[in-house]
């Protein structure tokens, strides 16, 4: 799956869960875990306060995102989602993080 399938799908599944809740940047890296197994790592940087995402929402999109991805034989990175808040990163360019 390209990058911008995934943002896509990570930008709905969000939206879903959080609607009061601005996306403001979505970094999206292939790489390989510890174990050289392929990976996505999923950063969503979003305007707002970590409090206002819950547990229950967090693992909702989380599922999402997995549960939509291209064939996992075929395509078998498996996407590693985090949930940035935007105060958080300070003064560091997000497309950094």
């Amino acid at each position: 799956m390209d990058e911008r399938a995934i943002r896509k799908i990570v930008e709905a599944a969000f939206k879903t869960q959080f609607n009061d809740v601005e996306i403001f940047r979505i970094n999206v890296r292939p790489g390989f875990d510890h174990d050289d197994d392929p990976i996505v790592d999923v950063n969503i940087i979003y305007d707002g306060k970590v409090e206002q995402l819950d547990g229950a929402g967090i693992v909702r999109v989380r599922s999402e995102i997995i549960s939509k991805r291209d064939d996992p034989a075929r395509d078998p990175a498996f996407p590693l989602v985090h949930f940035i808040a935007k105060s958080d990163i300070g003064k560091r360019d997000p497309a950094t993080v």
